[in-house]
């Protein structure tokens, strides 16, 4: 649940909000769109992999498999070589309400009133990657990946829906540089290694208070940081048939710094107790994205045949809660926050995720690669109380088929498509802590629908 904002006699807390989206350089959600991993997590960073649903991600193959291993830039050429990855991703999400309560413990009345209105998201999002590596001699290569880990947009398609109170929309916004240096210890063992640079922008929207509708006024909690960490593998190539990668992804702490804020109107402190103006208060709030490792192999079965595999954990457990502190003066006159005082807090309390792929290459011709893929995410959102309205994820099942083409020596595109098919979810998520006996605690039971399509190509350069 996400607890307090808005200090005021009626208005206390602020109504739960989680992430929101994805737009980086070079990759962009629009408004609307949703991450396709578990949790906050993008995974469509590299079209090659894609196509086999990710099995063999870190075990080299191209550059782009550097985002889940550094030491894969160790398979770089001679010279400046670079590529660009484009996804399409047409995603039908639904969020149905089956009831909406006001719990008690507040100046309202409790009561529960069955619902059937749905919060239709229907996006078509562009999610774009590119890599770069220069081989400076038999041993080093210098390599660079820049990418968005993280992230997710939504926006309600009703703004009066029967979750307004819970959320209304929301952004997460993060883009990724990490520098590579990988090293050749033997000829059969690379390793890598590379800091990581993120920035990351929050955008957190919903209605604050029964008694003034969405069209008039929305309380917004907006902030950004950059943070850093850093990333780590090796490529192992027992025989010439056979390659083994293990990376990991540190967690990248940040301190969000913003401001929190009411728009569109005065506030309204309450029936009959008229309306004030609302001083926007800064805040600070720490975060850190969670830990990834990723094992991946590739394995020749014949000259013209490669069996792929991948497991995959990310550390969504250390997401417990983000408390947004207040870092000066301001809210209503008659009952301001001070510097210390939570301004909003959001509970989360994931379980870790988990990611098995299993798929397959086979070599048409000296220029054609065939691939395909399944996939099965365990999500680290196992039950309904975990689940937010805007993040409404699930364990998925992927399936995916792929290919690449050498049209020159120097020029290469990868082609991939992606069906996804998800669990249901049904979500029970309250506003707020009923800490305040002033604060309406809204409860909210739903269920979540959800598919997606992803269509994407890559091109590739020897310069």
């Amino acid at each position: 649940m996400a607890r307090g904002i808005f200090a005021g006699p009626a208005i206390r807390r602020f109504g739960a909000i989680a992430f929101g989206s994805l737009i980086t350089l070079p990759s962009a959600f629009p408004p609307g769109s949703e991450a396709l991993a578990g949790g906050l997590s993008v995974r469509e960073q590299s079209v090659f992999s894609q196509g086999a649903s990710f099995a063999g991600a870190a075990a080299g193959g191209d550059l782009s498999s550097s985002f889940w291993n550094p030491a894969a830039m160790a398979t770089a050429g001679y010279g400046l070589a670079t590529e660009s990855h484009f996804s399409l991703i047409v995603a039908d999400i639904d969020v149905r309400a089956e009831s909406v309560s006001v719990l008690p413990g507040s100046l309202m009345a409790p009561s529960t009133t069955a619902v059937n209105d749905v919060s239709k998201i229907d996006p078509i999002a562009a999610v774009a990657a590119s890599y770069a590596s220069w081989r400076v001699n038999d041993e080093f290569v210098l390599g660079l990946s820049i990418s968005a880990p993280f992230g997710s947009q939504n926006d309600a398609s009703d703004p009066a829906w029967s979750g307004q109170y819970h959320y209304r929309a929301s952004q997460l916004l993060t883009v990724n540089i990490n520098p590579i240096v990988s090293y050749q210890i033997s000829p059969t063992l690379a390793i890598g290694a590379g800091p990581q640079i993120q920035y990351m922008l929050l955008k957190l929207k919903a209605n604050p208070s029964g008694a003034l509708a969405p069209p008039q006024r929305r309380s917004i909690v907006e902030g950004d940081d950059i943070g850093v960490g850093y990333t780590a593998g090796l490529l192992w190539q027992p025989t010439p048939a056979t390659s083994i990668g293990l990376g990991f992804r540190s967690a990248v702490s940040h301190n969000i710094e913003g401001d929190a804020s009411m728009r569109g109107g005065m506030l309204a402190t309450g029936v009959g107790l008229g309306t004030v103006a609302f001083e926007p208060v800064d805040f600070s709030a720490k975060l850190e994205t969670p830990e990834m490792v990723t094992l991946s192999a590739r394995q020749s079965i014949t000259s013209t045949t490669r069996l792929l595999a991948t497991v995959e954990w990310t550390n969504w457990s250390r997401l417990d809660e983000i408390n947004f502190m207040a870092t000066r003066m301001g809210g209503i006159a008659a009952r301001p926050f001070s510097p210390g005082d939570s301004v909003n807090i959001l509970d989360f309390h994931w379980d870790d995720g988990w990611f098995f792929a299993l798929g397959g290459e086979w070599d048409y011709s000296s220029r054609l690669t065939l691939r395909a893929g399944a996939a099965y995410e365990v999500s680290p959102i196992r039950n309904a109380t975990q689940r937010k309205i805007n993040v409404a994820d699930s364990d998925r099942i992927w399936l995916s088929v792929g290919a690449s083409y050498a049209a020159t020596e120097s020029m290469s595109f990868d082609v991939a498509y992606s069906h996804i098919i998800f669990d249901d979810a049904p979500i029970d998520a309250l506003t707020n802590s009923p800490a305040s006996p002033t604060t309406p605690v809204r409860r909210f039971v739903g269920r979540a629908h959800q598919s997606a399509d992803i269509v994407s190509v890559a091109m590739k350069s020897k310069w």
